[in-house]
């Protein structure tokens, strides 16, 4: 389910110098929220060059600068400074690294082992304890594919 879809970058058509380095932000930054409903946790997927998009939004004692530098895509543990909700982001940092199947699910295992190690879940095959696991990775991958495609529930 998504909840909303918040405006692009205020850096649009210039270039940016962060602490990051500096970067063309001439393409359209997006994010966008949905609620996994069940569980206490917000997802963030986030399309962007520009790393301060993340810092401006989003409060996060993960180390994200150097894999922006060196990934295609990343997931952190967050806070949304406006409103406090906790969350997950997962940052790509170009709409073409959505692309591919092996990246979206293993950003969503990513996207569910935050979320199972926020709510003190265990995951484990025997009496079915992978099941909530295996929704949950489903539900993830879906949102990315849903901001991949442009089609949305």
């Amino acid at each position: 389910m998504i909840i909303k879809r918040l405006k692009g970058s205020k850096y649009k058509n210039k270039k940016v110098e962060t602490e990051f380095g500096t970067f063309d932000s001439k393409k359209k930054s997006t994010i966008h929220q949905f609620n996994p409903v069940i569980y206490p946790r917000i997802l963030w997927v986030i399309v962007t060059d520009d790393p301060k998009d993340i810092s401006d939004k989003f409060d996060s004692e993960c180390e994200y600068k150097s894999a922006f530098d060196t990934s295609k895509a990343f997931v952190l543990k967050c806070t949304e400074k406006d409103s406090g909700n906790l969350g997950i982001c997962v940052c790509f940092r170009k709409r073409k690294f959505m692309n591919g199947i092996n990246t979206i699910v293993h950003e969503s295992v990513h996207i569910a082992s935050c979320i199972f190690d926020d709510c003190s879940m265990t995951m484990g095959f025997s009496d079915g304890r992978d099941e909530h696991f295996a929704y949950l990775v489903g539900w993830a991958a879906d949102c990315i594919n849903q901001v991949r495609t442009n089609k949305f529930k």
